[in-house]
C-alpha cells in the first residue's frame, strides 16, 4: 500500500487525497510547563498538560495530469476552493496519513493555508498549518433572583448535552487505487477490519479485485 495523505469533512461527505505527497510530514507536540526561580536551587519547571498537537506540511497541486500523482487528476482550483471553504466555515477536518514510519488520524482545524504559483508552470505550491481539534460543550449559567427567604444570590450551572462534532463515517465512495484493506486502514484505522466491510456490503472474496471506482460502501462503526 503506497503511503498517502487524506482530508475529509462533513461526515466524510466531501474530501480528497493529496495528489503529490509532501517531502516532509511534521508533527509538533509542545509542553506547557511553568518556570520559576527558587533561591539556592535555580530554575525549576512545573509540568502541565501538553499543548494541542500541531501539524505542518507543504506540497503542490499539479497543473496537469502526471504519472507520479497518487490520485486521479483534479485542477488546482478544486483543492484551493475546498480548503478555503473548510477554513472559512470553521469546519473540523479529518487528517489521515497512512503507511509512513508513523500514522496520523486526527480531527484538526486549518489554522493557516498559503498557496502561490511560481515560474509560470501552472503548478500551485501550498503549505498547511493544522491544529488538533478537541470537541467541547460550552457551560451555560443561569442566575436565580433573590427570594424573601434567602438574601443570597444563587448561581446554578447547567451543562448542555455534549456536542458530537466528531465525524462518524457511515459511507465511503471508492477512488482510484482503493481496496477494501486500504479503506479499512484509512477510515477505521485498521486494515485487518476489511472483512467487516465486505460482509456489511455482501461482497464476495472473488470480487475483491473487481470493485468499481465510485462504489459506495457502507462502513461499520469505529
Amino acid at each position: 500500500m503506497a503511503h498517502g495523505i487524506f482530508f475529509s469533512a462533513n461526515n466524510d461527505q466531501e474530501g480528497f487525497q493529496l495528489p503529490i505527497n509532501p517531502e516532509k510530514v511534521n508533527v509538533s507536540i509542545a509542553g506547557d510547563g511553568e518556570k520559576f526561580s527558587i533561591a539556592k536551587t535555580g530554575k525549576i519547571n512545573i509540568p502541565k498538560e501538553v499543548q494541542l498537537a500541531a501539524f505542518e506540511l507543504a506540497s503542490y497541486f499539479p497543473f496537469g495530469d502526471t504519472h507520479y500523482s497518487s490520485t486521479a487528476f483534479r485542477e488546482p482550483q478544486y483543492y484551493i476552493d475546498t480548503l478555503k471553504k473548510w477554513q472559512m466555515n470553521k469546519m473540523p477536518v479529518r487528517y489521515i496519513y497512512v503507511d509512513g514510519s508513523f500514522s496520523i488520524n486526527e480531527l484538526v482545524t486549518i489554522e493557516k493555508f498559503e498557496y502561490d504559483e511560481t515560474g509560470g508552470s501552472g503548478d500551485v505550491n501550498f503549505s498547511l498549518s493544522l491544529l488538533k481539534y478537541v470537541s467541547f460543550a460550552p457551560q451555560k449559567m443561569s442566575v436565580v433572583k433573590k427570594t424573601e427567604t434567602s438574601k443570597k444570590t444563587i448561581v446554578k450551572k447547567t451543562t448542555p448535552a455534549r456536542q458530537n462534532t466528531k465525524p462518524q463515517s457511515k459511507t465511503y465512495s471508492l477512488i482510484k487505487g482503493d481496496s477494501l484493506w486500504k479503506v479499512a486502514q484509512k477510515i477505521l484505522g485498521n486494515g485487518n477490519r476489511f472483512p467487516e466491510i465486505a460482509k456489511l456490503n455482501n461482497i464476495k472474496e472473488s470480487d475483491y479485485r473487481k470493485l468499481p471506482i465510485g462504489l459506495k460502501l457502507k462502513l461499520p462503526s469505529k
